[in-house]
């Protein structure tokens, strides 16, 4: 892993939107495994990582979420928990 958990984040995030609405490509899938580093890590790893996504999207204290921005949060954590399952792992 060359970055941490945020600059990986922030990276994905500056071009990342979902195509479609509640659903993720192969594609984008591919973009967000490559860009947070997915491969490599161990389950504990993925549930960190996991973990954070969710802290730093709900980091506003806003009381109405941005759609959009659940949407991708929605889609980053969907693609770390088949990384989960891939490696046995439970969600």
């Amino acid at each position: 892993m060359k970055n941490t958990n945020f600059q990986n984040l922030r990276d994905l995030l500056k071009g990342y939107v979902p195509e479609t609405f509640g659903f993720v490509t192969d594609e984008e899938c591919s973009l967000i495994r490559n860009s947070l580093e997915l491969e490599g890590m161990q389950i504990v790893d993925l549930r960190n990582l996991r973990d954070f996504v969710v802290l730093f999207f709900s980091r506003n204290g806003d009381d109405k979420a941005d759609m959009a921005d659940m949407d991708r949060m929605s889609a980053i954590t969907a693609v770390i928990d088949m990384e989960i399952i891939k490696q046995g792992g439970e969600v």
